[in-house]
């Protein structure tokens, strides 16, 4: 399992506190305020700013050797799939 940490700023100009963890190849995202929150919260369903947000971090430790590519790859596929949904057809 691989953790990956990193922080942005509230609306209400508080950090919040992000966690990204791997399973295999499934990742499962947590946030939580600094100190107005104890608990991690758990999203099913990524907002488009922090994906690109996390894909920036993973690309930072992938430069440094720590994550390999296709963990960066798996990150672009999920800002895809956001920005453009899948259709339906009937």
């Amino acid at each position: 399992m691989k953790i990956h940490d990193w922080r942005t700023r509230s609306e209400t100009e508080e950090n919040r506190l992000w966690r990204a963890t791997k399973h295999g190849s499934r990742w499962e995202f947590m946030s939580r305020l600094q100190h107005s929150e104890e608990g991690w919260t758990n999203h099913e369903e990524m907002d488009i700013d922090e994906l690109k947000t996390f894909r920036e971090v993973l690309f930072n430790k992938y430069q440094r050797r720590r994550i390999p590519w296709e963990d960066v790859l798996k990150i672009d596929n999920m800002i895809e799939e956001v920005e453009i949904p899948p259709t339906k057809t009937d």
